[in-house]
């Protein structure tokens, strides 16, 4: 195909961010109340989406990609992608869906390309909810954009030579979606990757496609349970108390979680209401370790007394920063001595951020409203990333502290605007505080103390002992980033965030989570295997042979059944 051999040598625009697409008013209006995009028929400027819905509907893959390549050749052209963006992001979603799978199907994939254009994919996809797809007329549900995506981690884990000699430790096997709770709990993964939050989808992906990653569960270190909790919450696939049930059943049908009473289990909770999500946990799995960026208490938990977090089962890991957001606070960020202000914070002052009501203590957010009002500190909310970005750049600190979570994203942001965070957040245990120097780029202050003192502590350091500090932090920053596995991933030139982070194949968040958890294993040789002298294998075999021959209860039939499944059968 002629228009095939054209694209091979097309690079498209840069890669995008689905953040940077946000939905005017009447695109918003088109996707929800005109998903089959029938407004564009007979359309005389733009593409006639009703008429390639039909094609599609009509003409079976591959066939129609005598459809999709006339199609993939126009949205080359921004302003072409824009409009088709504008009136049919449903049928733009379609076509570079059908694409990327050609790519990677084909007897020759070309995983450059595919990798790009997966981009431009989750660019809009991830702005569509999955309800949203899955009640459209269109091929590409939310289960087939899964699929694809879990094609694209078996092409790059099958170009990864495995190390026979030497397997990568911890190994992780990852439960897939036969058990149906894990299914439902991990829909969405374009959708549920943007923000913050995402690390719970970029997690999951990355051991799928890691050499950690094992299908054997006998040889397992731990298991690495997929659920995108906070964003089923918060985006409205199920309410909290169908999460609690779900969780329940879930864990009821994983076939190896009873065997090291889950303390082998590793769950992500990606937000400040960390494992609250499944109100349950700790009754259901109290040993299992968690991941999760929050440390402390969440302030809409108003009955919450302990937080989830345990320094010695846990990781703390960053929140999700896309490279979109990286590259931007990086080619924001001033030298030290083209910095205008002192300090900034970028965020909202208001009650609701301030203690815990069951823990009392000072109001720091309260104490940066008295420092704005006296003309000591820049203080904004409800900038643009740009404008954000910015700001940051051009201060010399720049204040995070405890808001309804104990964490906050603006410490990962300020990092790589070079701009010295202050941790406001006293009970906050920073990611991977035994793997870097946190005392050399970071700055923490009692939050009983943010006032005059403070400030005249940070005016009076020299300007080399805050370069130390900067220049520290471009050191360690990156072990925070979450390098982009599935797109994002120019076919040829280097990609720009190496040049932030030169290092990031061997420095990053997801080598970092895999060292702290291989100080973590702690599977029991003695409490699920039995031993003895003499023929004690053969006895218990016997035992065991003429103990499944004998009349069984209720109870002995379902122990026998979940035996069956954790053999496999």
């Amino acid at each position: 195909m002629l228009w095939l051999a054209a694209l091979l040598f097309f690079q498209p625009a840069s890669a995008v961010d689905g953040q940077s697409f946000k939905a005017s008013d009447e695109e918003a209006d088109r996707i929800w109340n005109d998903p089959n995009c029938e407004r564009t028929a007979n359309a005389t400027e733009g593409i006639d989406w009703d008429v390639v819905r039909y094609q599609l509907l009509q003409i079976p893959f591959p066939e129609s990609m005598a459809v999709i390549g006339p199609l993939i050749k126009r949205l080359e052209n921004p302003l072409e992608l824009d409009r088709a963006a504008t009136h049919c992001v449903f049928g733009v979603v379609a076509v570079f869906f059908f694409f990327v799978k050609y790519l990677i199907e084909s007897e020759q994939p070309h995983m450059g390309l595919a990798s790009l254009y997966l981009s431009q994919l989750d660019a809009f996809s991830s702005g569509i909810h999955p309800h949203l797809l899955d009640r459209s007329d269109w091929l590409v549900k939310d289960s087939r954009l899964s699929a694809l995506r879990r094609a694209m981690l078996g092409r790059l884990a099958s170009q990864k030579a495995p190390d026979a000699e030497d397997p990568k430790r911890p190994r992780i096997f990852v439960y897939d979606l036969e058990t149906p709770e894990v299914r439902e709990l991990s829909q969405g993964a374009s959708f549920c990757g943007k923000g913050q939050w995402g690390m719970e989808v970029h997690i999951h992906e990355w051991l799928l496609a890691s050499s950690h990653l094992t299908r054997n569960a006998d040889e397992a270190d731990f298991f690495f349970v997929p659920a995108y909790s906070i964003c089923m919450f918060e985006a409205g696939f199920f309410p909290m108390e169908s999460l609690d049930a779900m969780y329940k059943q879930m864990l009821a049908g994983l076939p190896y979680f009873k065997r090291n009473r889950g303390r082998d289990h590793v769950f992500t909770f990606g937000s400040g209401l960390s494992a609250n999500v499944f109100r349950s946990w700790r009754s259901e799995m109290p040993e299992s370790i968690q991941l999760s960026p929050e440390t402390w208490l969440f302030n809409d938990v108003v009955d919450m007394k302990e937080p989830c977090f345990n320094t010695w089962r846990d990781v703390a890991v960053p929140g999700y920063l896309h490279r979109h957001e990286i590259l931007s606070l990086a080619q924001r960020a001033k030298p030290l001595e083209q910095r205008s202000r002192l300090a900034v914070f970028l965020g909202r002052i208001d009650s609701s951020r301030g203690p815990h009501p069951s823990q009392g203590g000072p109001d720091v957010r309260d104490a940066i409203r008295r420092l704005r009002d006296k003309g000591q500190i820049y203080v904004a909310q409800n900038l643009s990333f740009p404008e954000m970005h910015a700001v940051m750049g051009s201060a010399k600190f720049c204040f995070v502290p405890k808001g309804k979570s104990a964490w906050s994203l603006r410490f990962f942001e300020a990092l790589f605007a070079n701009c010295i965070p202050v941790i406001l957040s006293d009970f906050w245990e920073l990611p991977f505080e035994s793997l870097v120097d946190v005392p050399s780029f970071v700055i923490k202050w009692p939050m009983e103390l943010v006032g005059d003192v403070l400030m005249d502590y940070l005016e009076s350091l020299s300007a080399s002992t805050l370069q130390g500090y900067m220049d520290a932090s471009k050191a360690w920053r990156c072990w925070y980033v979450y390098p982009p596995l599935l797109h994002e991933i120019p076919a040829e030139s280097p990609d720009e965030l190496h040049d932030v982070c030169p290092s990031l194949g061997e420095e990053n968040a997801f080598e970092a989570i895999m060292r702290l958890l291989s100080a973590k294993m702690r599977q029991s040789w003695t409490m699920t295997r039995y031993f003895g002298p003499g023929d004690f294998d053969e006895l218990v075999r016997r035992a065991r042979e003429s103990n499944s021959e004998a009349p069984q209860t209720k109870g002995s039939e379902e122990n026998e059944a979940s035996e069956a499944v954790a053999e496999g059968y």
